[in-house]
């Protein structure tokens, strides 16, 4: 039986972009072609092979894909996701992007006036399934990341991460208020929101001190008589923890791949 292979176009092309990149082309079993690749930044698109180099995103329909995955920053889903859910599916890794509830109505709206998909992907949370299938029961939930100062993208709060100097809280609060903050550091907090009890239930804690090497994500929610109790460690690169790039692999597998045999989903 012959599987469909999967055209995939990719939004972003960082540190996380490349890596992801480089994971599809190393399986040539996988069933999933990359088509185009587009960054706004001209250095990280200068990195790009020539042939799937793509300028201007308003184009990338003349690539046909199936499914475009968004690496880069929120502003993407708040430009072109719409436009993209009109055309084709969608997976959104700047999950920050949904605490705007706007945005979140009018992408959900456009993929079902079109008959698209729009994906979110677990990323590094542990237990995100037993999060997801209890979330009609949980009194609370709260997420607190812990990570050293420079490894915080401090901009949209006003902060500077250098003058830091011991343990510092930078936020707790409602999940809805850290992802404007710090869009690029808690897309983890707005996918165990989003997998929980909400932007607005859902407590986020982030502290940062320099005397940390590594990055700590720990989840709690309580309801019904029943307790969970995950922390991940590991460690960081930039804004980006060690499993990123593979978390985001599987999860384009888990939508994209046509390979034959056993697919865990």
């Amino acid at each position: 039986m012959k599987h469909k292979t999967t055209r995939i176009g990719l939004v972003g092309y960082g540190q996380i972009g490349q890596a992801v990149h480089r994971m599809i082309e190393a399986d040539t079993q996988n069933g999933m072609e990359v088509v185009f690749i587009h960054d706004r930044c001209p250095d990280a698109q200068a990195q790009a092979p020539p042939q799937l180099a793509l300028e201007d995103l308003g184009d990338f329909t003349q690539s046909n894909p199936d499914l475009v995955v968004e690496m880069a920053h929120p502003d993407v889903s708040r430009e072109w996701g719409c436009a993209i859910l009109e055309k084709t599916d969608y997976l959104l890794v700047s999950v920050t992007a949904m605490a705007d509830a706007q945005l979140e109505k009018q992408l959900l709206e456009a993929a079902s006036r079109h008959g698209t998909r729009l994906f979110l992907p677990h990323g590094g949370v542990v237990g995100m399934d037993a999060l997801y299938e209890n979330r009609d029961i949980w009194d609370s939930v709260e997420v607190v990341m812990k990570k050293p100062p420079a490894n915080v993208d401090c901009a949209a709060a006003g902060m500077d991460p250098d003058q830091i100097k011991e343990e510092t809280v930078l936020y707790d609060g409602p999940t809805r208020g850290i992802c404007p903050m710090f869009p690029r550091n808690v897309n983890t907090h707005a996918i165990i929101a989003l997998a929980g009890i909400g932007f607005d239930r859902t407590r986020s804690v982030l502290v940062v001190d320099p005397a940390w090497n590594v990055a700590t994500v720990e989840i709690q929610a309580s309801g019904g008589g029943i307790q969970l109790h995950t922390e991940r460690v590991e460690g960081i690169t930039g804004v980006t923890g060690a499993s990123t790039p593979a978390s985001i692999y599987n999860s384009i597998q888990m939508v994209g791949s046509t390979r034959p045999g056993i697919h865990l989903r």
